[in-house]
């Protein structure tokens, strides 16, 4: 017949492994009053939305100058890559906070409906990238690179 385990053993393992993930999560972000550093800047957030003749994109990507994004259209696929890059220069920084993330990023997004990328129409303000693509026929989609500009088109 098995031993019976007391309450006060049951806390003390539970004691251990409350220390062992504090442990753990200091090696990660730190200790309390440390610097805090966020995860990866991996996917902007995305609206997608279709109206009866195109499907609208919206893409938060602040801080990303136009020269650093690029847009690849294909049938009912779209994929966005850009690249936020840190400043350099001035002077040696002491983070204390650090939760802007910087360097490359992809999103893919599949579309609602087939589109024909040579009637995109882009406008980048405010950080907000607006992508609207007209609907096309299936027979008529084709891979296209487009480059990305500020100015209504």
């Amino acid at each position: 017949m098995p031993a019976k385990r007391r309450a006060s053993d049951v806390s003390s393992e539970f004691e251990h492994i409350r220390e062992r993930m504090e442990q753990a999560r200091r090696r990660v972000i730190g200790a309390p009053g440390s610097p805090r550093f966020s995860t990866p800047f991996i996917e902007p957030a995305v609206d997608v939305f279709e109206t009866s003749d195109a499907v609208v994109i919206t893409a938060e990507i602040a801080g990303i100058g136009e020269q650093d994004l690029e847009l690849e259209v294909e049938g009912s696929s779209c994929v966005l890559r850009g690249e936020r890059k840190a400043a350099r220069g001035g002077p040696k920084r002491d983070y204390r906070q650090m939760e802007i993330s910087y360097g490359a990023f992809q999103r893919e997004l599949l579309l609602p409906a087939e589109v024909n990328p040579d009637g995109l129409r882009t406008v980048y303000k405010d950080g907000m990238l607006q992508i609207s693509l007209p609907k096309a026929s299936p027979a008529g989609s084709r891979r296209l690179k487009i480059p990305v500009s500020s100015k209504q088109s």
